[in-house]
């Protein structure tokens, strides 16, 4: 299977003193008994700002999120598929709630698992390609509800040290996704054919599981992708020890 799954985000451009860290969130000490805790909540601390975006750190808007173009590439099995999103928006973020995690400072190794009662795509599409036993051609809107998601992150950061400062760089993120239910919806299939379309529509959200199984690739790429750019842009700016003293 080869995936070609490309994020773009829109960069704050204006230029703006960057602020202490604990300007910004709580800061955690390595020492601290209960780290984990403590990171759970200082993200949580966090997520009024990263609703709204922090132009200085370069973070855009959390919710809405704004993703100019997620484009996926597949050729494998039943699911020989391509699909380009633009001008995409992914609502109800904000409403992420942290159930569990877990931190080890000597591997460098963050996990964090997440629950969200609703995420909302809302897009435009050009798609060609057959998933499962259908045909899937059309240019138009594309609508995607996904319920009671769990989410998964597997965070491996490195030291990096940049003029004799060491920095936290994300080295590898791992993404997974389990909706208790999805919702497809794609306007304009079929060059606007009505009955194909509604007929695909039906088909793709009467067997949503197989679809989401074969399709999850999508939102997991795009979603490693944006967090492990995220991180990386705090990362940057604040060196080590700033982030998590002794």
């Amino acid at each position: 299977m080869t995936w070609a799954v490309l994020l773009i985000l829109a960069l704050a451009l204006e230029v703006s003193t960057i602020k202490p860290a604990s300007e910004y969130f709580p800061i955690c000490h390595k020492s601290d008994p209960d780290l984990a805790q403590c990171i759970k909540k200082s993200i949580e601390t966090l997520r009024p700002k990263l609703v709204k975006g922090i132009p200085e750190l370069h973070l855009v808007p959390l919710d809405p999120l704004f993703v100019p173009k997620l484009e996926m590439k597949d050729g494998h099995g039943n699911f020989k598929f391509r699909q380009t999103l633009t001008d995409l928006n992914i609502y109800g973020l904000r409403n992420f709630q942290i159930k569990n995690l877990t931190v080890d400072m000597d591997k460098n190794l963050i996990t964090i698992k997440c629950f969200t009662k609703t995420i909302d795509f809302d897009g435009d599409y050009d798609m060609a390609g057959r998933m499962m036993v259908i045909d899937l051609k059309g240019k138009g809107r594309a609508l995607f509800n996904f319920t009671d998601v769990t989410t998964t992150a597997w965070m491996e950061n490195e030291v990096v040290t940049r003029d004799g400062v060491d920095y936290n760089r994300v080295k590898s993120l791992r993404w997974r996704i389990e909706p208790a239910n999805a919702k497809f919806h794609f306007t304009n299939l079929f060059n606007g054919d009505k009955t194909l379309g509604e007929a695909t529509n039906h088909f793709l959200n009467e067997n949503w599981k197989e679809a989401f199984r074969i399709y999850r690739s999508l939102p997991e790429e795009a979603f490693g992708t944006l967090i492990k750019d995220l991180a990386n842009r705090v990362y940057t700016m604040f060196p080590r020890d700033e982030l998590f003293p002794e």
